[in-house]
C-alpha cells in the first residue's frame, strides 16, 4: 500500500502470532485506556464542579449512551471484517468496493438511529425510571448526545477502516487528541462558561466531530486503497448483504449486551440517586480494567479475519492463546488494585465524600473483579468466531447476557437491592463463558 503511513500497516498473515497480537493490541489497549481515563476525567470534573446531582444526571442515561456508542462500534467493526479479509487476500479492488459500501451503510444507519432516539427520548427516560429531580438534566444531556450520533458513527468507522489494514496506532493518536480536547472543553464549558450538564455533552460531540474530520483528511491523503468512486457501488447484492449481516451481527452483539445494561440501569434508577451515583463511579472504574479484554478482542478479530482471507487457518489458535496469556498478566495487576487502592480511587473519580457512595462503589468492584477473566474469554472467543464468519453463535452468547440482566433487573434487584446489581454481571459472565467455550470447541476443526 503506497502511503506515508506504510510502516503502520500490519500484515498479520505472517510472522510470530504472539508478537503480532501484542503489537496490534497495544495501541488499542492504550486507546481504550485513554478513553476510560477521559470518562474518569469527565466524571471527576462533573462531580467536583457540579456535585453529586450532576453525576446522577449523567449516570441515569449512561447505559443508554453506552448502547448507542457500542452499537456504532460493533456495526463498523463488523463491516470492517470484509475489509480485513480483502486485505489479507491482497484484493485491492474488493477493498474499494468494501470501503464504498461501508461508508454508505454506516452513514445511513447513523441517521436512522439519531432520528429514532430523538423521537423516543422522553418515553425512554420514563421507562428507565429516571428520578423526577434528575429528569431535566438527564434529558438535556441525552438530547445533545443523540444529535451527535453521526459524528460518533463516522469516527468509529474511520478507526475501524484503519484497524482493518492493521493500523491500530493512528486511531490511538486521534483518540489521544480527541480526549485532550474533550477534557479541555469539559472544564471550559462546565466551569468558566457555566453551561452545566449540557456542556459535558456538547464537549463530547464537538471533540468527536473535530476528530472525525481530521481522520477523514488523513485517510484521503494516505490510503488510496480506501478511496472509491461511483462505479465501486456496482457489486452483487450478495456482496452488500454479507456486509450488512456481518455489521448488524456485531452491532446487535454489542447492542443486546447494552440493552441489558439499559434495563438494569432502570432498576438501579429506581433505587435512588445514591445508588445511581455509586454505579456511575463503579462502571467508570470497572470499564477502565475491562480495556485489555476489549483491545485483545478487536486484535483477535482482525488477526482471525486476515488469516482466514489469507488461507492460514492453522495460525488462528496461536493468536487466541497469545491473547489469553496477555490478559492473565493484566488481571493480576487488577486484583492488586482492587485489594489495596479501590477506596482512594473512588473518592478521586466521583469527587464524593458520601460514605455510602464510596462503600457501594467499592463493593461492586470487589465482587466483579475476581471474575473478569471469564469476561475476557467471552470477548476474545466471540471475536474469533466473528472473524471466522460465524455470526450466530456470538449473537446467541450476547442474548444470554441480555436474558441474565433482564432476570436480575425484574426480579433480583428489586428484592435484594444494590448487592444484586453487583452480582449481575459476574453471574452472566460465567454462564456465557461456558457457552462460548462450547462454541469454540465445536468449531475447532476449522482451525486446522
Amino acid at each position: 500500500m503506497e502511503t506515508n503511513e506504510k510502516s503502520r500497516v500490519l500484515d498479520m498473515t505472517r510472522g510470530n502470532p504472539f508478537r503480532l497480537v501484542l503489537k496490534f493490541a497495544l495501541p488499542l489497549f492504550f486507546g481504550n485506556l485513554l478513553q476510560q481515563f477521559y470518562n474518569l476525567a469527565d466524571t471527576a470534573i462533573a462531580g467536583h464542579v457540579l456535585g453529586d446531582h450532576a453525576l446522577a444526571q449523567i449516570g441515569a442515561v449512561s447505559a443508554l449512551y453506552g448502547l448507542i456508542t457500542n452499537f456504532a462500534f460493533g456495526m463498523n467493526n463488523g463491516l470492517a471484517l470484509s475489509l480485513s479479509r480483502s486485505f489479507g487476500a491482497g484484493d485491492e479492488q474488493k477493498m474499494k468496493h468494501v470501503s464504498c459500501w461501508m461508508v454508505t451503510i454506516s452513514m445511513s444507519v447513523s441517521i436512522v438511529l439519531m432520528s429514532i432516539f430523538l423521537l423516543c427520548k422522553e418515553p425512554l427516560l420514563i421507562l428507565l425510571q429516571v428520578p423526577e429531580e434528575t429528569m431535566a438534566g438527564a434529558m438535556e444531556y441525552l438530547t445533545i448526545i443523540l444529535i451527535g450520533i453521526p459524528f460518533t458513527m463516522v469516527y468509529n468507522m474511520e478507526a475501524a477502516m484503519l484497524q482493518a489494514v492493521g493500523n491500530s496506532m493512528t486511531p490511538l493518536l486521534f483518540l489521544l487528541f480527541s480526549s485532550v480536547l474533550n477534557i479541555s472543553l469539559d472544564y471550559a464549558f462546565m466551569a468558566p462558561l457555566a453551561m452545566g450538564i449540557g456542556g459535558a455533552a456538547f464537549a463530547t460531540v464537538l471533540s468527536q466531530g473535530v476528530s472525525a474530520f481530521l481522520a477523514f483528511i488523513l485517510i484521503w491523503r494516505n490510503y488510496p486503497l480506501l478511496h472509491f468512486k461511483g462505479k465501486d457501488y456496482q457489486v452483487e447484492k450478495k456482496f452488500v448483504l454479507e456486509m450488512v449481516v456481518a455489521g448488524f451481527s456485531m452491532a446487535l452483539m454489542s447492542a443486546i449486551y447494552n440493552i441489558g445494561s439499559v434495563i438494569l440501569q432502570g432498576s438501579i434508577n429506581a433505587l435512588g440517586n445514591l445508588y445511581i451515583t455509586a454505579q456511575v463511579g463503579a462502571r467508570r472504574l470497572a470499564e477502565l480494567f475491562h480495556t485489555p479484554g476489549l483491545a485483545l478482542g478487536t486484535s483477535v478479530a482482525t488477526y482471525t479475519s486476515q488469516n482466514m482471507g489469507g488461507g492460514n487457518r492453522n495460525r488462528i489458535k496461536k493468536g487466541v492463546w497469545s491473547a489469553f496469556f496477555l490478559f492473565a498478566i493484566w488481571w493480576i495487576f487488577s486484583m492488586v488494585f482492587v485489594t489495596f487502592f479501590v477506596e482512594d480511587a473512588v473518592r478521586l473519580v466521583t469527587g464524593s465524600s458520601n460514605a455510602d457512595v464510596i462503600y457501594n462503589t467499592a463493593l461492586y468492584l470487589r465482587i466483579s473483579f475476581p471474575l473478569i477473566p471469564t469476561m475476557a474469554v467471552i470477548i476474545i472467543l466471540r471475536n474469533m468466531l466473528q472473524g471466522m464468519n460465524h455470526l450466530m453463535m456470538p449473537l446467541v452468547c450476547s442474548s444470554l447476557e441480555l436474558i441474565g440482566k433482564v432476570i436480575f433487573a425484574i426480579w433480583v434487584v428489586p428484592a435484594y437491592g444494590y448487592f444484586a446489581v453487583c452480582l449481575c454481571e459476574p453471574v452472566t459472565w460465567v454462564v456465557c463463558c461456558i457457552f462460548v467455550l462450547i462454541c469454540a470447541f465445536l468449531c475447532r476443526k476449522e482451525l486446522r
